[in-house]
């Protein structure tokens, strides 16, 4: 090549593709690949990854060299996951014999495996071959990563609600809030949801008989006021699906003129022979029962799918992917391969609900692994294009338990604990059309919190999980149960009783960059020494990460190169978010719960943090609820001792939030308890209990409080405020039993509604 001559990116590609070539170590051995594979299915908690092992698998790791922008501690380039990459990915089931066999082989090998691994009360004799069964598993080689086309067909942009130009409202449709969605045009479910004229609100209500059932509160709406109202109950629905034991209302959308209403019944009859023959049959199973929206909604049809509730979205092409878990107590439960109805899980509407055909039951090559238990998950996608008439477009049903989903305009992402301790397995499934076809997967290091811990952007795909490095530890007794000593990792001698466990050594947070052949491409580690991830967000080319275990570490890492992220910064406050919203371009909303400097927790806390320049991360401003000091010292010889602490579900629920930066607003359901005992045993202690919605606006680099909607009982209650909205000019406090409307400037109320 001459000199000065440019060169393409096609070129630099091919370059880099042949320098990386040269480097390839040796393959993975066949145990570890046939390990890795066997990862498609284990037991409740095992995997998702699928894979067809038709060509040589390698495994894949990187080294590369990470460059920071700061002059603090720099985490070291981690090892990153082990990746089978599959050329025929999976197949269907030939027949439901199949399906039965290898759960049968299965079975077979999780008995074989308890009785070897699992507090062995032995001689160490028989820890030795455990150790050396594992040591065949083992792989030390350090090979490169190849394969490292750029695939396209991603998102160029991050959406952020309320950043986007706004439509003029219509006179008869007001401008309201939405529930927040991850990306752009995929729509996710609440139990609230509105039209800017009415409000629709999911939730159980005591009944009668002072048990709960599902009901639908629906409100009209306008300027402030309630004009009319009713509640639902969803018996017909329930009637249609064929319900029967406990019915917990799930999530709820409002699309294409219906209102989908999705609820998950917890009934076990037909495995515990509580069912007779003549009986539909009753396992676990989620339902969508489908309405008319309005003031007086109607039921359209039911679809059924069988398997505890997991997530759902809403493709931009209105496709509804609904995903479930179904898994049976134990293999032993199955008599033949003719009881097809304890293993086979069934979908469909009311007049088509039928067992899921087996060439749309993936399976993994290589078997399911060890496991007891018949898992899968099941991924349902409904056609909503058409108002008034959903139409069941495709079900796949994957051997294997997922945990946390993530969704993108193209792909579905399931992730779930691997067969291995402190992994997870990652499937990337094409969603296209609303066809469900499972197209890669891979294994990382680590655990995947939810769904905010993964991304996809620009054809990579992006994933924050926390890493426990664990040792196997043999425990030896002697015939008086005292422990004579600790032996790790290879169990070479020594005589006496005993049993396995794992140790954990260190533990750190790690962020992974993959193709969309998912190959890693690039990784960073060491976030969090000792640390649990927290909460993580992604927006664009960055990745925000908070860990947490005395301090609250909010790390700024630099995705704009896949194959080398960089730490940008680390900000270390007290406390930490469990949830982080971009509210604007320059600050980062988090909110979570406040710590004191040893890590114990003393309250809830909001913090704006200002990520303007994310090389130079600032807490701009910190707003806390904090417990009493009575909680924390106790005066044996005081007349009086009073206890209060605060607790928001936001917590662990992030859409009990109202965030709306478009209108400068923050609301914060928060509930305050105050107990107080007295030394003389003859006087009587009180409590308080006050629900409240607080909201906030933020100006100047300050929260300011405008106001709150609250509720004061003498004690406990299950009619906590949990949802806002705001329609207009004016924001509406939900509760299952009472609905506020207020003025949104200053929260003054303007209307209420008592059911």
């Amino acid at each position: 090549m001459n000199n000065g001559e440019k060169l393409t990116p096609e070129e630099v590609k091919a370059m880099l593709d042949n320098e990386l070539s040269k480097k390839k170590k040796r393959s993975i051995s066949v145990a570890k690949r046939i390990a890795a594979a066997a990862a498609a299915c284990t037991v409740i908690g095992g995997t998702a990854v699928y894979t067809l092992n038709s060509e040589r698998n390698n495994k894949k790791t990187v080294n590369l060299e990470k460059k920071s922008a700061v002059t603090t501690t720099v985490p070291s380039t981690v090892d990153p996951t082990q990746t089978v990459k599959a050329v025929n990915y999976m197949k269907g089931a030939s027949d439901y014999k199949e399906i039965y066999s290898l759960f049968s082989k299965a079975a077979k090998k999780a008995e074989k495996d308890r009785k070897k691994n699992h507090y062995v009360y032995d001689t160490l004799e028989v820890a030795e071959e455990a150790v050396s069964d594992d040591a065949a598993y083992s792989d030390s080689s350090s090979n490169e990563i190849s394969g490292l086309d750029t695939p396209g067909g991603a998102n160029d942009e991050i959406f952020i609600p309320g950043t986007e130009e706004p439509e003029e409202p219509k006179e008869d449709d007001p401008e309201h809030s939405e529930t927040y969605y991850q990306e752009q045009d995929v729509l996710e479910a609440d139990i609230v949801k509105t039209d800017g004229k009415h409000i629709y609100y999911l939730c159980n209500t005591e009944n009668e008989s002072f048990s709960y059932s599902p009901v639908l509160r629906t409100a009209d709406v306008r300027n402030g006021k309630f004009t009319g109202s009713a509640t639902i109950d969803l018996n017909d629905a329930i009637d249609r699906a064929d319900s029967r034991g406990y019915i917990n209302t799930a999530d709820m959308y409002i699309y294409n003129d219906m209102i989908a209403v999705i609820c998950s019944s917890s009934y076990f009859g037909s495995y515990y022979g509580y069912a007779d023959e003549d009986t539909v049959r009753s396992t676990p199973y989620t339902f969508v029962a489908f309405y008319t929206t309005g003031d007086d909604p109607e039921l359209i049809d039911v679809y059924r799918q069988d398997g505890y509730y997991n997530d759902v979205r809403i493709s931009p092409e209105g496709y509804m992917l609904l995903t479930s878990h179904f898994y049976s107590c134990n293999f032993e439960t199955v008599s033949s391969s003719d009881d097809t109805d304890r293993y086979i899980p069934y979908c469909g509407f009311t007049e088509s609900y039928d067992m899921i055909p087996a060439e749309d039951i993936l399976l993994p090559s290589e078997g399911f692994g060890s496991t007891s238990a018949i898992s899968y998950t099941v991924i349902g996608s409904i056609d909503l294009s058409n108002a008034g008439a959903p139409v069941e477009k495709d079900v796949k049903s994957l051997a294997g338990y997922t945990g946390s989903i993530y969704c993108s305009a193209e792909n579905l992402y399931t992730a779930a604990a691997g067969d291995e301790l402190s992994t997870t397995d990652i499937t990337r499934i094409s969603i296209t059309g609303g066809d469900i076809i499972p197209m890669a997967g891979t294994t990382i290091n680590g655990y995947i919190k939810d769904q905010f811990s993964m991304s996809e952007y620009n054809g990579y795909f992006r994933a924050a999980a926390t890493y426990n490095e664990t040792k196997k530890v043999f425990y030896r007794y002697n015939d008086n149960g005292n422990l004579l000593e600790e032996i790790w990792d290879v169990i070479t001698d020594g005589e006496g009783n005993g049993y396995y466990t794992y140790e954990n050594i260190k533990t750190d947070t790690r962020v992974y960059v993959f193709d969309m052949e998912m190959n890693i491409v690039g990784s960073i580690g060491d976030l969090g020494i000792d640390e649990q991830l927290r909460s993580a967000s992604f927006r664009g080319d960055m990745a925000y990460v908070v860990t947490f275990r005395q301090t609250d570490p909010l790390y700024a890492v630099d995705l704009s190169n896949p194959y080398e992220p960089v730490l940008l910064d680390d900000l270390k406050i007290n406390g930490f978010s469990t949830y982080m919203q971009h509210w604007d371009d320059s600050h980062l909303l988090g909110f979570g719960q406040d710590a004191d400097e040893n890590g114990r927790i003393t309250g809830v806390k909001m913090t704006m943090f200002n990520n303007f320049d994310p090389s130079d991360l600032k807490a701009e401003a910190v707003f806390t609820w904090n417990d009493s000091p009575n909680n924390y010292i106790y005066d044996a010889d005081a007349e009086v001792h009073t206890e209060e602490w605060y607790y928001s579900a936001a917590v662990y629920d992030r859409k009990e939030l109202l965030i709306a930066p478009e209108k400068n607003l923050i609301g914060v359901p928060i509930n305050y308890n105050r107990y107080s005992y007295y030394s003389d045993s003859g006087k009587q202690s009180d409590s308080i209990y006050r629900t409240q919605y607080v909201f906030f606006g933020y100006e100047n680099g300050e929260f300011v409080q405008k106001g709150d909607i609250s509720m004061e009982f003498g004690d406990y209650i299950y009619n906590d405020f949990n949802r806002a909205i705001y329609i207009g000019d004016y924001v509406y406090v939900l509760s299952p039993e009472r609905f506020v409307a207020a003025d949104i400037v200053n929260i003054t109320v303007s209307d209420e509604l008592n059911f």
